[in-house]
């Protein structure tokens, strides 16, 4: 009964929320909060090979908030604002974009939802999470369709094991405009006990979506050693084993990875991937 109600006041919330009508830029003072207690670890480049570089980039506030983010070497780049202790909106600053992404929290603090807002002023699209406890088990990409309303595009399904660390990301894209229906797993395994700091990249659709940073949450505490991808019967399909090497402090300076197709077109290739580290 008690989850029940805590749905429905949820629901309630973002029903309240999609249809407000705030501003696109609220007034909330631009000096940032203390920083979660424990978080010191300051990114500063995730690099790629062969990809643009960095592929992620962050700047931080004296308080070691991140203040700027990066992504594929300029492609994308927001300022962070915040409320309080938390993450109010992201705002894209390129030439061609400056679409503000508004951050919306529920009773308990949890993150309910992101609306992506442009120039005009216009929502068309909202990011809606869903927890289960402290964790998020669901994530739904939705988009504003023209004398329709807004329509599910995207949507991730969590499970976990007891530590806290991410098990298993199913993906399901429903067929839209003749598209193929996409639903595919990933299984994460042999984690090991250092810290993780690039589990946002996880769910980030690369250029066809707007980077979010996590808000009260993370996906992973720790770094996974073996990822099985499976992308349907007759799709590409793999499995990748991770070595790492640290830094003193636990954190990684690498991930190189064996590779290996187990379906589709490439099935039996193997290749190395590779991504590095760097901090403040």
């Amino acid at each position: 009964m008690i989850v029940e109600l805590s749905r429905t006041f949820r629901i309630m919330m973002l029903v309240l929320f999609l249809f407000s009508c705030k501003k696109e830029h609220s007034t909330i003072p631009e000096a940032p909060p203390p920083p979660e207690p424990g978080r010191k670890v300051l990114l500063k480049d995730i690099t790629i090979p062969n990809l643009p570089s960095p592929y992620y980039h962050f700047e931080y506030n004296p308080d070691t908030t991140v203040k700027k983010v990066d992504f594929a070497s300029g492609f994308s780049i927001y300022d962070v604002f915040y409320d309080g202790a938390r993450i109010h909106e992201m705002r894209s600053n390129i030439l061609i974009n400056h679409d503000t992404l508004r951050y919306l929290y529920d009773f308990t603090g949890k993150l309910l939802a992101i609306k992506f807002i442009n120039d005009a002023n216009i929502t068309y699209r909202h990011i809606i999470f869903s927890f289960n406890g402290n964790q998020v088990d669901e994530i739904q990409w939705d988009q504003r369709v023209d004398d329709v309303g807004f329509l599910i595009d995207r949507t991730l399904d969590f499970t976990y094991y007891p530590d806290g660390n991410l098990k298993t990301m199913i993906e399901h894209r429903p067929s839209i405009g003749g598209s193929p229906e996409i639903r595919d797993t990933a299984l994460f395994e042999q984690y090991d006990d250092k810290i993780n700091v690039d589990d946002f990249s996880l769910i980030h659709d690369g250029i066809h979506d707007h980077l979010f940073l996590f808000q009260g949450f993370h996906l992973q505490k720790n770094n996974p050693g073996k990822e099985t991808f499976s992308g349907g019967v007759g799709l590409i399909s793999y499995t990748v084993n991770y070595t790492y090497t640290y830094n003193s402090n636990l954190t990684p300076t690498s991930k190189i990875g064996d590779l290996l197709y187990t379906a589709g077109s490439d099935k039996g290739k193997r290749f190395q991937t590779s991504t590095f580290y760097s901090y403040y």
